[in-house]
């Protein structure tokens, strides 16, 4: 059951809480350099994802602008999104919290005229897979050594956004 919870823009304050959920969900977390980085870029959307208890998740993505045709879609879109990150703290997960980000995400980038998102995962990550599945996600191909640390390939799944969310 979902308590309380709300979605803020992440800032700088955010940054040291924010790290440490990325260390502990992440085999190779993101630096602290490139969370300042990615706040600080306009065309991203980063969200902090509060309880009464402080930040217990955090995701966002790159808004693109370009008409692209992207990977194996047959269509052109005027602005997409990639979803760069989405995180909950690891004594949160499995209790509606990613359903609840993943939603108020989507949400903003249907309001910014967002027509496609895109992502990468692990294959391995079976939790996160099929939550992108869940949301109507579709591998769309595979980067083969996304992950060299691991020598591991990321899955690329896609979305078109005016599907409706589950």
């Amino acid at each position: 059951m979902i308590s309380q919870c709300y979605c803020t823009i992440m800032t700088e304050k955010d940054i040291d809480t924010v790290l440490s959920i990325e260390k502990r969900v992440f085999k190779q977390p993101w630096s602290r350099e490139f969370f300042h980085f990615i706040v600080s870029d306009m065309h991203n959307c980063m969200l902090t994802l509060r309880t009464d208890a402080g930040v217990i998740g955090y995701g966002g993505y790159h808004l693109l602008k370009n008409r692209t045709s992207f990977l194996s879609t047959r269509h052109q879109y005027d602005r997409m999104i990639h979803l760069i990150n989405i995180a909950i703290a690891p004594q949160e997960q499995h209790n509606g919290f990613g359903t609840f980000l993943m939603n108020t995400l989507i949400r903003r980038a249907r309001a910014s005229k967002a027509e496609y998102c895109y992502l990468e995962v692990r294959p391995t990550n079976e939790n996160a897979f099929s939550f992108y599945r869940k949301w109507g996600f579709s591998i769309i191909g595979i980067i083969e050594n996304y992950y060299p640390h691991e020598c591991e390939n990321a899955l690329d799944m896609g979305m078109e956004l005016y599907l409706p969310s589950p």
